[in-house]
């Protein structure tokens, strides 16, 4: 008996990115996965434009249509936002037997050709994860002429991420089930750290169970860091506040989903159906109850991974750290101030 080819489905998610889509979708073809021989596995792509007002949609779809690797669609959502995007691709009808999904960002390049298979078949070999991951590097990297700055920026990046099983929201593999469990809250900064947190508790039903995120080592891709001390500082400050926002729904989803009856997916669908701004509602009722709105561990997250790097790196970094951490202690009150009046949802 002949088995069914494995079905994987690409999602490409884009808002306005006419100046990178093509870079993009051309990396991607370059892919092994669809040069393979065989019929193992079944491979679409799907961009997933979401309130693009540019040509992302026009360059899309004629790159497409003059690819023959490329088995793809365009999938239009008139409202920006990468977490309507995200459920809306997939919970839509073509992607109820979906085996693996690959989504990543429209603005990365691969550093080799192997990477979606490589992350498609660590994860198939590890029954107990979820997700798996590659190495989300800056472009800076591969930059022959680095500036001041960007050694440093380089520098602080990896010093953070050692030991990390953080979700990079530009690029993960995952299972078909998983995924199709989950809802996200619309409106969502920080949609990657939310997926993270169902999948490693288990929709809220489990303790973190690290377990459930692979990080595969050997291959990598490549994004474009921003490039000015502004941009910089906005990107900050929208982690920032998608971090405090997640935590807010994380500690409702915990008690909630103790009472009893329903898994944290299945919650938030029907919240999202019943109440479209429940976030914002709850947002407001931690603000009334809450002060300092901000917890105090935001304010030492630096300082906690530095305690667990080695002596000679500690006193590497230690200004780095120092410099970072005032900071991250300047936009934090400056988002504290802002979400006195305002939910942060949205506005990204």
């Amino acid at each position: 008996m002949t088995r069914a080819p494995v079905k994987i489905s690409i999602g490409v998610f884009a808002h306005n990115e006419e100046k990178n889509i093509l870079r993009t979708l051309a990396s991607l073809a370059d892919q092994d996965i669809f040069h393979k021989n065989g019929s193992e596995t079944c491979a679409s792509v799907w961009i997933i434009a979401n309130g693009c007002t540019d040509k992302t949609v026009e360059i899309s779809r004629h790159y497409l249509e003059q690819n023959e690797f490329l088995h793809g669609y365009v999938m239009e959502i008139d409202i920006a936002g990468k977490s309507n995007a995200w459920n809306r691709y997939i919970h839509s009808t073509e992607q109820s037997d979906t085996d693996y999904f690959v989504c990543m960002d429209s603005d990365i390049q691969f550093a080799s050709c192997d990477v979606i298979s490589s992350l498609l078949e660590a994860l198939m070999g590890r029954d107990e994860a979820y997700l798996s991951i590659d190495l989300a590097k800056k472009d800076t990297e591969i930059k022959k002429n680095k500036s001041l700055f960007e050694h440093i920026s380089l520098f602080f990046s990896s010093l953070m991420k050692q030991g990390s099983t953080a979700v990079a929201g530009s690029l993960y593999c995952a299972r078909g089930e998983k995924l199709r469990g989950i809802t996200m809250p619309v409106g969502l900064p920080v949609e990657d750290g939310f997926l993270r947190a169902m999948l490693v508790t288990d929709l809220f039903t489990q303790k973190d169970n690290n377990s459930r995120i692979l990080v595969v080592n050997n291959v990598c891709h490549y994004f474009t860091p921003d490039s000015s001390i502004k941009a910089l500082l906005k990107h900050e400050e929208r982690l920032l506040i998608g971090t405090f926002i997640n935590s807010v729904i994380y500690r409702y989803l915990w008690a909630e989903v103790a009472k009893g009856g329903t898994d944290a997916g299945q919650l938030i669908r029907k919240k999202n159906l019943c109440n479209p701004s429940w976030i914002e509602e709850l947002i407001s009722q931690y603000r009334e109850s809450h002060n300092p709105l901000i917890p105090r561990h935001f304010y030492t997250k630096y300082w906690k991974r530095w305690k667990k790097l080695t002596l000679w790196q500690q006193i590497v970094s230690s200004p780095i750290i120092l410099i970072a951490s005032s900071i991250k202690y300047v936009l934090l009150k400056k988002i504290e101030r802002r979400l006195e009046t305002e939910s942060g949802l949205g506005t990204w």
